[in-house]
């Protein structure tokens, strides 16, 4: 019986692996490759000239592939024409049969200097080298879309951008005595303009005169030739007769046939262009004698409105001189009645104060929250050191600058309107037109339980309640419960809000003492690994020998950290920025979290940059927890809702 028994288990087997083989061979390539799914390039939106190369960051998440296939690039353009050059189609440096988890390779495609410009898709795909039409079906990364030709839209490339831009002089503040020469450090980002255009530059007072002193020239390369980065100098003398002022220095092309007859360009990134066709990119400061104080003068924009929601953009101006240290810069909004707002400007200024000299200016933007009350508010600056803040330094106010009693210079004003939707603007400091609003929190209608979970995250349920929303604001504070021992809160929008790649936002106001840990971060649990993105964790209860919090426990830092697999395993990443008093005012904590990049930021200023793979959707998630490098709270630490780690918002958006 058991010989029996035997003989039928190998037949079985038998038959099991013949099915199995006669499966295996009947499998197509599509079946095969069902596994892989194609990603959106590194980058996804290229741009070069004719004859330039262009180097594709192709991604995939794969599994191995039944053959060794092909890799074809093909770019389309609005017609559906193919535009690819010989070279595109590529064989990728790992083979196909051995690829496994997160393919990523740069392939580089050199552009015909015939190919026309315009914007083309970028669309690849696997095909076999037998048979280049033997294409192969894949899965769809995040924003990947599939034509009927088995072709996968990873990004576009723009060939030859219609027009040049401009950019700010190398130096853009400048200054000089009269009689003196200065140089002007010109610069663009240019293509071929058809023929030889003259350069303008134009020096214009406050009034808006254009002054008898000219820049105009022929530059040493050749329009018709420009393509890429072009710079160069130009040295012009400043008559000893000239008045003593600051002038905008305005440039731009025109035709030696029609001087009147002015090009228009692309403004770059602080550059402004006036009615006249002329583009301001810098200023010159003509005689004035160097301060012995640094000089607070009026913004560049005194006069400034905005809705409630929307980003607004200070031009700060200095007239200064070398400091005694780093400072940081406030910025304060205060109404009618002297109070000062919960919206803070603070930063460190792009430019050491340490090395400041002559002509200081940059914008700082800052958001209204969507609450903010209507009306008009004095904009109040200043200086302090960041191991003192309440110690703010003594300046000189420049024309049409007042001083209060505060220490604080009187640099502008700011209209508030009535409310705006979030949906109508970016993240703080970026272009709006780059991202769409996918979830907004602006906390004017309570505590909403179809967007947020309340619990302790992992650990038993407590009753004592340690959070509210009032006044448009989240707040969770550090409390007892019955028994006497702090506990943790934690709320976020598992099962309810995910989201892969974005731009993640709050703005808000820190708590104090010993042992409160407040945190805002995204985080997952897809089985075994727990992908975490940690946008900000303060410690203030470690106190100045931590460098965490001041001598009176104030948060004056923060610490960013990226987990690929999770808590349990290495970083890939961790920063730590010291900064002002963040239970003083409101301040915004934000990651833009792209394809294989993640960069951090404070107040819409970015302060590190990590370069790592990961694709998970993760959801968002706020709390107030106790201990770690803030210590264990104790009989010390502020408890209610006085000491609350307040949320004015929280936002996300996507990227078009």
């Amino acid at each position: 019986m058991k010989e029996i028994l035997k003989s039928l288990q190998k037949l079985s087997e038998f038959s099991s692996g013949v099915l199995l083989a006669c499966f295996l061979l009947v499998l197509s390539p599509e079946a095969w490759a069902q596994g892989t799914t194609v990603q959106r390039l590194g980058t996804p939106a290229l741009t070069a000239a004719p004859g330039q190369s262009v180097t594709l960051a192709m991604r995939f998440n794969a599994v191995p592939m039944a053959e060794d296939y092909g890799v074809f690039v093909h770019f389309v353009d609005a017609s559906g024409a193919n535009h690819a050059p010989a070279g595109a189609d590529h064989s990728p440096p790992v083979a196909t049969s051995r690829w496994s988890g997160t393919v990523a390779y740069n392939h580089t495609v050199a552009l015909p200097s015939t190919l026309p410009r315009g914007t083309y898709s970028i669309r690849v795909g696997l095909y076999q080298q037998h048979s280049p039409w033997g294409r192969v079906s894949l899965g769809l990364g995040t924003g990947v879309t599939v034509d009927d030709q088995l072709r996968y839209t990873v990004g576009t490339l723009t060939v030859g951008a219609a027009t040049s831009e401009i950019l700010q002089l190398a130096t853009p503040s400048l200054s000089a005595q009269p009689g003196q020469s200065v140089t002007l450090g010109m610069r663009w980002n240019a293509v071929p303009q058809g023929q030889d255009y003259y350069v303008f530059v134009h020096f214009v007072n406050a009034s808006g005169t254009q002054m008898p002193l000219s820049g105009d020239h022929l530059p040493p390369v050749s329009t018709a030739t420009w393509n890429g980065a072009v710079s160069y100098n130009r040295t012009v003398t400043v008559p000893s007769s000239f008045p003593a002022g600051q002038y905008t220095i305005r440039v731009g092309l025109y035709s030696m046939s029609a001087p009147d007859t002015r090009i228009a360009l692309r403004a770059g990134p602080g550059v402004t262009v006036d009615g006249e066709t002329r583009y301001t990119i810098g200023t010159l400061t003509v005689g004035q004698t160097q301060p012995t104080t640094t000089q607070v003068l009026q913004l560049s924009n005194p006069a400034l409105s905005a809705q409630a929601g929307q980003t607004v953009t200070l031009g700060m101006r200095w007239n200064a001189v070398p400091m005694s240290q780093n400072y940081y810069a406030f910025v304060h909004f205060v109404n009618a009645s002297g109070t000062q707002m919960p919206l803070s400007g603070d930063h460190l200024p792009p430019v050491d104060t340490s090395i400041w000299s002559g002509a200081i200016s940059y914008n700082r933007s800052v958001t209204v929250p969507t609450n903010f009350p209507a009306g008009t508010y004095t904009i109040r600056v200043g200086l302090y050191p960041l191991s003192a803040p309440n110690n703010r330094v003594t300046l000189a106010a420049g024309p049409g600058v007042t001083a209060d009693n505060e220490t604080r210079y009187i640099v502008g004003t700011l209209d508030v309107t009535g409310g705006t939707a979030p949906s109508g603007g970016g993240p703080v400091g970026q272009d709006a037109s780059h991202y769409v609003l996918t979830f907004s929190e602006e906390f004017n209608s309570g505590f909403d339980t179809s967007k947020w979970n309340n619990h302790i995250w992992y650990e038993t349920p407590n009753p004592t309640i340690n959070y509210a929303v009032k006044n448009g604001v989240l707040k969770i504070w550090p409390q007892r419960d019955a028994s006497g021992s702090f506990f943790n809160r934690t709320i976020d929008t598992d099962g309810k809000y995910y989201q892969t790649y974005g731009f993640f936002e709050m703005e808000a106001k820190l708590p104090i003492g010993r042992g409160v840990w407040p945190a805002f971060w995204l985080f997952n649990h897809p089985g075994d690994r727990r992908p975490e993105i940690d946008i900000m964790e303060a410690y203030p209860g470690g106190g100045p020998d931590s460098g965490w919090g001041d001598a009176n426990l104030h948060p004056v830092a923060f610490a960013a950290t990226i987990w690929p697999n999770g808590a349990d395993n290495p970083n890939a990443g961790h920063k730590t920025l010291q900064t002002v008093d963040l239970s003083a005012g409101f301040h915004t904590y934000a990651v833009k979290w792209e394809p294989g990049r993640q960069t951090f930021y404070f107040d819409g200023q970015p302060f590190w940059t990590v370069n790592v793979t990961m694709p998970d959707p993760m959801y968002l998630m706020l709390d107030l927890w106790f201990g770690s490098a803030s210590g264990t709270p104790d009989g010390t630490t502020p408890t209610g809702e006085g000491n609350s780690f307040e949320v004015n918002y929280v936002r996300a958006w996507q990227f078009r």
